[in-house]
């Protein structure tokens, strides 16, 4: 598209990931374990705004070939990247489009079941930040669900003082790769001149100033460098929300560290008689909480919770392993981050021990359990703490190989992503054809 003036993400591109729980069918189950809508899942469209490269929109296009996908962005070089991505795989069911937000109406039409916009809510102009919610108002369709993410008090607010800090220090360092390294280079300095230290704050301080300087260069020049930058509380943001027809439906990593609550929070809220949006900021304050991901829907919203036959219906895998013989129960399983499970249900223990021999898929939990009201608490608990994964399908064939698309991701990043939309370190035959690749280009 001509016209579009080049933006800071041309000069220094942001390095995108996959973002799990932006996935649809992840989305979806979100809302339906909280009530709220039931979006359909065969033939849906997906919207993802400030899309850049198209690194979360085209895994997937990719293993849903009969979904619909358009991306936004406004960054010439980061569309003109995710068009030659979108070529080399042959995918047909993604468009891109380089618009700014504020433009976007010119050259999308239609609704969507699905609209994504990480990254971007507090990092534009208020202005293009209200054009943004009025164009989703437009375009979110009926029982659809709208993510996005956006910096959170009160764990902004010291991020925030260093962003300050890093912004005054770095004022005259150059280009924008530049300055970014540099505010790497001191905010490391800084972390080692303060060392270990007793008091908290310090200490929090000090993970802070390590948070700069470990992470990507290009999201350090983003997120602490960026003109625009705004944090909000949560009532804050809902209100915001709430004035463009939107309602809160759930957060989308709820069942991920990020978006679960401090143990005792609740608690603790309800002893202090809070409620509405009192409690929500007094659990961000209880959290820490610094980003927070919510999943909105056009209001007036009336939960529904779901119904035993919508549960039984759901698929549930686990990678949970224990030391069980053949023929032989157990009531201990491991995770892989370490954490250990007791169960004291026979049902489930034989349940964990036959998924784990089909993980990565999942079995449909009306299929593993005769009386699937007797495990829905556990399940949901289960999942709600990431030891097991409760979806709202299984993931199907993709109409190619998933090579081609993990070789393309090995070339340009560390990882590969899989069909349920989680990343994996890269197999040594992909980085072996990458390096083999990267050789030749020479």
């Amino acid at each position: 598209m001509s016209g579009i003036e080049r933006t800071v993400y041309d000069n220094f591109p942001y390095k995108s990931v996959p973002v799990e729980w932006t996935a649809p069918e992840r989305l979806a189950l979100a809302s339906l374990l909280h009530g709220g809508p039931r979006p359909r899942l065969d033939g849906y469209r997906v919207l993802e705004l400030g899309c850049a490269d198209g690194s979360n929109l085209i895994p997937m296009a990719f293993f849903r070939p009969n979904a619909a996908f358009v991306g936004i962005d406004s960054a010439q070089s980061q569309i003109a990247l995710a068009d030659d991505r979108k070529k080399s795989l042959g995918l047909d069911n993604v468009e891109f489009v380089c618009a700014d937000l504020c433009a976007a109406d010119r050259y999308v039409s239609g609704e969507f079941d699905f609209i994504i916009a990480h990254g971007v809510f507090s990092w534009i102009p208020d202005a293009t930040r209200d054009a943004m919610l009025k164009f989703c108002a437009r375009h979110l369709g009926r029982d659809g669900l709208f993510y996005l993410n956006y910096n959170t008090y009160p764990g902004w607010h010291v991020r925030g003082l260093i962003r300050r800090l890093l912004l005054a220090r770095t004022r005259a360092g150059g280009s924008v790769r530049e300055r970014a390294v540099l505010a790497q280079e001191i905010a490391a300095q800084l972390a080692a001149s303060i060392g270990a230290h007793e008091n908290p704050f310090t200490r929090l301080l000090v993970r802070e100033l390590n948070f700069v300087s470990e992470h990507h260069a290009s999201y350090v020049a983003h997120e602490y460098l960026a003109a625009d930058n705004h944090a909000y509380w949560r009532s804050e943001f809902l209100q915001l929300a709430s004035e463009y027809g939107f309602e809160y439906v759930a957060d989308a990593d709820f069942s991920y560290s990020s978006g679960r609550m401090a143990p005792g929070a609740i608690p603790q809220c309800l002893q202090q008689d809070l409620s509405g949006h009192e409690a929500d900021d007094a659990m961000d304050l209880l959290c820490y909480r610094q980003l927070h991901s919510p999943i909105l829907c056009s209001g007036p919203l009336t939960r529904r919770p779901q119904s035993l036959p919508e549960f039984a219906d759901l698929t549930i895998a686990s990678c949970l392993s224990s030391d069980t013989t053949e023929g032989g129960e157990t009531n201990r399983f491991q995770h892989p981050s370490g954490y250990e499970v007791e169960t004291k249900e026979s049902g489930i223990q034989a349940a964990l021990v036959r998924l784990r021999r089909h993980w990565p898929n999942g079995i449909r939990i009306g299929d593993l359990f005769h009386d699937v009201a007797c495990v829905v608490d556990d399940l949901k608990l289960l999942h709600r703490n990431g030891l097991i994964e409760i979806r709202c399908r299984e993931a199907r064939e993709s109409h190619q190989s998933a090579e081609l698309l993990n070789r393309l991701e090995a070339q340009h990043g560390d990882y590969i992503t899989t069909a349920y939309h989680t990343r994996e370190a890269v197999p040594i035959e992909c980085a072996e054809t990458s390096l083999a690749s990267s050789r030749n280009r020479r």
